[in-house]
Formats: C-alpha cells, sequence, structure tokens
C-alpha cells in the first residue's frame, strides 16, 4: 500500500532507538533496549520507520527470521497519522522481507484494534494462552535428580532450543548468555539438558523458558527464587498447546489469565510448543 505523500519509509537505525521506545510508549508498551537493538541486526532481522517531512518517525514496524519461522512485531502507527495506510504499508514491507528470508510461518502477538489490519493479511487467530505471575509462595516442589546451573554451552544450549521452539535463535542465545544483567539457567538430568530460562529480573519476568516436562520447569522455578531472594515474582507465558503446563499451574492455585493475541499466517512447523512455558518478548518470539 502506497504511503500518503508526506511521509516515507527507511530502514531504522541506532540513532532512532530512543524514538521508536517513546512511540511504543505511547500506547503504553515496554520498551527493552536490548530487545529494540536486536531488531536492527542484519541479515536476519529488519525494523522500518515511517517518517515525515521533519524525520519524525510517526510509525514503526519489525521482522525477524529464524529460518523458515518468523516474526513481525513492534507494529506502532502514532495516533494523529492512523487511518491513514501507514500500519499496512509498514506490514506489507515487513512481510516482504520475512518472505525474501524464507520464512514460510509467521506469528505476531496482535492487540484487538491491530486483528483486523493483520486478517486482512491472512493472518488468524492460533487459539489462546495462558500467563500467570507466580509469588515466591508459590508451592513449587524441585525434583532432586535435576541439576541446575548458569554458564552454558551456546552449542548445547541451540540444539536444545532449535526444535522446540521451531527456529535457529542462535545469536539471540549468544546474547543471552554473555548478559550478566540477566542470568540464564539450564537443567540437565543425567547430563541432559531438560530446561532452560533467562530471568529478566528488570520484570520480574522469565522468558524465553522451555522444560520438558512441568516437573522441569518447576525444578527450574524453585532454584530461580532460591538464587535470586530479591525476586518476588515471576511471569509466565504458555501456549494452549502447553496442555500438561497449564494444567500443573492450576494445581499451584496461582490466577491464571487467558489471553486470545497470538495470530499466525502459514503452515505449521515442526516444533514443540508443549515445551513453551514463556516468550522473549512478542516482536522476538
Amino acid at each position: 500500500m502506497p504511503l500518503p505523500d508526506d511521509l516515507h519509509m527507511r530502514v531504522a537505525d541506532e540513532p532512532d532507538l530512543p524514538a521508536i521506545a517513546s512511540l511504543r510508549e505511547s500506547v503504553e508498551w515496554v520498551a527493552l533496549d536490548w530487545a529494540l537493538r536486536a531488531v536492527l541486526e542484519p541479515p536476519d532481522a529488519r525494523c522500518l520507520v515511517v517518517v515525515d517531512a521533519d524525520d519524525a518517525i510517526v510509525g514503526v514496524g519489525s521482522g525477524i527470521s529464524y529460518g523458515p519461522f518468523g516474526f513481525v512485531g513492534n507494529m506502532v502507527v502514532a495516533e494523529h497519522h492512523r487511518r491513514r495506510g501507514v500500519g499496512a504499508a509498514i506490514l506489507e514491507a515487513i512481510l516482504d522481507f520475512l518472505d525474501n528470508r524464507g520464512c514460510t510461518r509467521l506469528e505476531l502477538f496482535a492487540t484487538d484494534s491491530g486483528r483486523p489490519l493483520y486478517s486482512r493479511y491472512g493472518f488468524v487467530l492460533t487459539g489462546p494462552s495462558t500467563s500467570a505471575l507466580l509469588p515466591r509462595s508459590t508451592p513449587i516442589e524441585a525434583d532432586p535428580s535435576v541439576e541446575i546451573a548458569e554458564g552454558h554451552d551456546i552449542d548445547e544450549l541451540s540444539r536444545y532450543d532449535a526444535p522446540r521452539f521451531g527456529g535457529n535463535r542462535r545469536p539471540l542465545l549468544a546474547m543471552m548468555t554473555a548478559d550478566p544483567a540477566r542470568p540464564l539457567l539450564a537443567a540437565h538430568r543425567e547430563g541432559r539438558m531438560v530446561a532452560y530460562a533467562w530471568l529478566r529480573l528488570d520484570g520480574p519476568r522469565i522468558g524465553p523458558f522451555l522444560a520438558d516436562s512441568p516437573e522441569d520447569a518447576a525444578s527450574l522455578l524453585a532454584e530461580a527464587f532460591h538464587r535470586f531472594p530479591q525476586v518476588d515474582a515471576l511471569g509466565m507465558h504458555l501456549p494452549s498447546a502447553n496442555a500438561a503446563g497449564i494444567r500443573w499451574l492450576q494445581r499451584t492455585g496461582v490466577e491464571l489469565d487467558r489471553w486470545d493475541g497470538r495470530m499466525a499466517r502459514g503452515p505449521q512447523i515442526p516444533r514443540r510448543d508443549e515445551t513453551i512455558y514463556g516468550n522473549l518478548v512478542g516482536a522476538l518470539g
């Protein structure tokens, strides 16, 4: 879709980050510097901005590819430029980018107001997901046979993550393992990885968080609370396919929040949604 004559689109770069963050905050979205920087990184990611005659950013959107799996995110248009085709123009350009990267399955997290736009471009709801905030007092039983440690072999982490997530997140995983402010814990049983989670203590939130069973997830959470006494609660987000994980959360007695905003376009790819207990962020998967 063509933009109005007073606007044009360009690829975002690092000096644009404060304005992009401000645009996200205008719709009450958290602006995480590390997550915004991730969508600037070629060749697998691209962030596009629409600017006015004064080069002020009035719209933004991003795409990131993990092989056949791609995510659309950061879709925001300034209020005084809405209903002018800005969002559609950005989305079309991001979809072209992801198609050219070879992505056959695209996903995104949609607001209620954004769903009609995404629906016009072939995205459909994938089923409700479940969010939960686990306070420290949550009854969690750790399996003594599970060993948990910080600091990991990136090759092992990537081998574990890819078939469960559905794409190659190695560059992001490398970023996470190198970030001392946000520890990454991995769980092993008899020498085999069975779970990992990135603790975002500024949230507080835990994600990405993958585990082969609710018992493995519980062991990792128990260790996270033990190692980080300053954390009062941790947030999780599970897809509907992780039925065992949702039943486990129900048994703990925590309050569960149902959310129906994940949308997808294209055929499902091999992945293990039943192992997902937390996403990274909406724009990154």
